[in-house]
């Protein structure tokens, strides 16, 4: 048995790539999802330029964003509010000017975009009730209050982006400023204000008085914040379903999609990955949207002590098949399940992988393996409905469990000993096998399924079978590649919507990361 060891040393190489399989089928699944998958909020940092210099503070918005709409229909936010945590540097500045409660008032401009065209809106708010001013350390303070509606003319995807900031700190009952100007001309007292672009696709804001700001004798304090570089600021999307303007931006006939084909009605849930049980009295609905996005990444080969390169794939989605809303402050849960199914060329496989080791430390070893999809994938995210509801000291997180049925196929003649073929025959594979693959929005960078960003998890490869030409290969292969808690990491890129044209289209591949903290 000559043959034996050079067999060993060619099969270990495989094992990168085997344990890389049941990473990439976990990326698929979670490049279906979008950025509703969050709940309605993000948390941001700004640079906020004080009296004293400039600060970094951070800041959470929240609101109530429906997770469907209809084209000519107002979308009106609700329980908005922005959490602000100003530093101890801030809190000592507001000592010495005698501030003994403070009181916020806050704009917030916001983005709302549709494809290629949008407007932006300012969202007005105000401490409910001055806050005491600690001795020491920082201090919170939440603003909150009534903010304009938007109305998307088309079928399509409304994603409301935070944007610049400013606030107004005052001594005690603080003042609340009126909106800012809009982008558009100033609309006749009762009517929206319009924004139109080029597309067709319009986006209309309707501004909402605030009442004119109280006299107060205590000094104010007027703060300006921009954005810190390399955020995610979207916190909310609502997919605009029917219905359809001249001009706007749709798929023809004709036109070539730069997604997969869903099947008719869409896809189903696989039931071999069952949703958690809805909490008592939540809403049940369903807005499905079809897109797609690319997912990379890297996947460990355990036994190796190596990682191996999964090539971007593409993947076709359904997102909202299934929401759970309850916004009862207790229970405070948001839940939206998608579905996705891979696509290589027709099939419901990841394209094939080909990497290679140095097995024994100095054997180059290459073979190439087809990651093969079973059912669909499932994406269950699941989150606060409000973050400014999550109690203290809690995680306040969502996170997106993706679910997937897969095996592994060693593609025939792929597998290569320093040069030197070694035949594995045509039916070389595992049995199918779960893989389980979590991406939050705690990580570092963020996962969010609109934008995109890391998801890992550990895979454990079962045994092969099938494997060898006139000699049972079963035995090395198993002792080379099959076994547990094998560590992915995969990169999702952002997802390319099919309604109104929203997201980027066609998705982007995205460059795979090599570390995630979170």
């Amino acid at each position: 048995m000559r043959r034996a060891p050079r067999a060993a040393a060619r099969i270990t190489a495989l094992a990168a790539v085997l344990a890389a399989g049941g990473l990439a089928a976990g990326s698929a699944s979670a490049s279906g999802t979008r950025s509703a998958l969050a709940p309605p909020g993000v948390s941001l940092t700004y640079l906020c330029h004080f009296p004293a210099g400039p600060r970094p503070v951070p800041v959470a918005v929240t609101a109530g964003v429906p997770a469907a709409g209809k084209p000519g229909k107002p979308i009106q936010p609700t329980a908005v509010g922005l959490t602000m945590a100003l530093p101890p540097a801030v809190v000592s500045a507001l000592a010495r000017l005698h501030y003994e409660t403070v009181s916020a008032a806050t704009r917030l401009t916001v983005s709302a975009a549709e494809g290629p065209s949008g407007t932006s809106v300012v969202w007005p708010g105000a401490t409910r009730r001055p806050v005491s001013r600690p001795a020491h350390g920082g201090m919170t303070l939440t603003t909150a209050g009534a903010v304009p509606a938007v109305t998307a003319s088309s079928a399509g995807e409304v994603i409301l982006t935070a944007a610049g900031l400013s606030m107004t700190l005052t001594a005690g009952q603080a003042a609340v400023p009126a909106p800012g100007p809009d982008r558009s001309p100033a609309p006749a007292a009762g009517s929206p204000a319009r924004v139109t672009r080029a597309g067709g696709t319009q986006v209309r804001g309707t501004p909402t008085a605030s009442p004119a700001p109280p006299a107060t004798a205590s000094p104010a304090i007027q703060v300006n914040c921009t954005l810190a570089a390399g955020q995610h600021a979207a916190f909310a999307d609502v997919v605009v379903a029917g219905g359809k303007t001249a001009g706007a931006p749709q798929l023809s006939a004709k036109a070539k999609s730069p997604c997969p084909k869903l099947p008719k009605g869409g896809l189903k849930l696989n039931p071999r990955f069952p949703p958690p049980p809805p909490p008592p009295g939540s809403t049940i609905g369903s807005a499905p949207a079809p897109g797609c996005a690319y997912t990379t990444g890297y996947a460990d080969a355990r036994k190796l002590n190596g990682a191996a390169l999964i090539q971007p794939g593409l993947t076709a989605v359904d997102l909202f098949v299934r929401t759970v809303l309850n916004e009862n402050p207790k229970v405070n849960y948001f839940e939206a399940d998608n579905a996705a199914l891979l696509d290589y060329h027709g099939q419901h496989e990841f394209p094939p992988s080909t990497a290679t080791f140095l097995t024994f430390g100095f054997v180059p070893t290459t073979a190439t393996i087809q990651l093969m999809q079973h059912g669909v994938i499932n994406i269950f995210a699941i989150g606060p409905a409000l973050p400014s509801n999550c109690k203290p000291h809690q995680p306040c997180d969502t996170v997106a469990t993706v679910s997937s049925r897969l095996s592994v196929r060693i593609v025939p003649g792929s597998v290569k000993v320093n040069g030197t073929p070694l035949a594995v025959g045509s039916h070389c594979a595992t049995p199918p096998f779960d893989a389980i693959l979590k991406g939050t929005s705690a990580s570092k960078p963020p996962y969010s399924v609109v934008t995109g960003g890391p998801l890992t998890g550990m895979v454990d490869i079962p045994k092969f079978s099938n494997c060898g030409v006139g000699e049972n290969l079963d035995p090395i292969f198993n002792a080379a590649i099959s076994g547990s808690r094998n560590f992915n990491l995969l990169t999702q890129g952002p997802v390319c919507f099919l309604v109104g044209g929203g997201g980027i289209c066609p998705p982007p591949k995205p460059k795979a990361l090599h570390s995630v903290r979170g």
